[in-house]
């Protein structure tokens, strides 16, 4: 347990106020650097018998102006692409609201770099108030660990999951985490912690993690 809760510290994660199609929005950020040169960073991120090993199987046309479906999860389109460097895909999750994933990654020398995920969305401001940025920011911390643990060589994706004996803390802490960014960004102390205890409540889906 110890390892996946290590790779937590690894990662810096922003709060920020935006625009998404001329309405308020909020993005979620994180970034982290990998010992992996960013060419095999962005075949992993970037080309489906590689996004199946870590994060979900992927359909649909990955060019500009295709689109995409992640099994059991989110689809949307791609709407800008730099080879080598970076993309921008629209991002549906059902009825959920307009968003947009924004991925990077940037040599830092021959066998490093930064990666860097960029969620924006238009989000409901009380459901911002129940579960604030950890809401997505929680699941983007899980799909980090698992490119992390792909770059290493580490079995991953959806057949290899940790038990919940394992992930249940590591979701505790990413959520306690994400509170802190949200913090930083000048949200209430208190409310974030008790958002925080929601978020995880949410993703263990335990009863006990509810607010005080």
């Amino acid at each position: 347990m110890a390892d996946i809760l290590d790779t937590l510290a690894g990662i810096t994660r922003l709060v920020k106020n935006t625009q998404l199609n001329h309405q308020d929005a909020t993005s979620v950020v994180l970034q982290r650097e990998v010992s992996s040169p960013a060419h095999e960073v962005w075949a992993a991120c970037t080309e489906a018998k590689n996004i199946q090993q870590w994060f979900l199987p992927v359909t649909g046309d990955l060019s500009v102006g295709g689109h995409y479906a992640l099994e059991g999860n989110a689809s949307g389109e791609v709407l800008d692409c730099h080879t080598g460097r970076g993309f921008r895909v629209s991002w549906v999750m059902g009825n959920g609201p307009d968003s947009e994933l924004e991925f990077t990654v940037t040599p830092t020398s021959i066998d490093h770099a930064l990666v860097e995920l960029r969620h924006t969305a238009t989000v409901d401001p009380e459901m911002m108030g129940t579960y604030g940025p950890g809401a997505v920011g929680v699941g983007w911390d899980a799909a980090l660990l698992g490119l992390y643990q792909y770059l290493r060589g580490v079995p991953t994706g959806p057949a290899h999951q940790p038990p919940p004996a394992v992930l249940n803390p590591f979701m505790a802490a990413s959520s306690e985490a994400w509170a802190d960014a949200a913090i930083a960004n000048g949200a209430s102390p208190e409310a974030a912690r008790e958002s925080a205890k929601r978020t995880t409540a949410f993703y263990t889906g335990t009863d006990d993690a509810g607010t005080s």
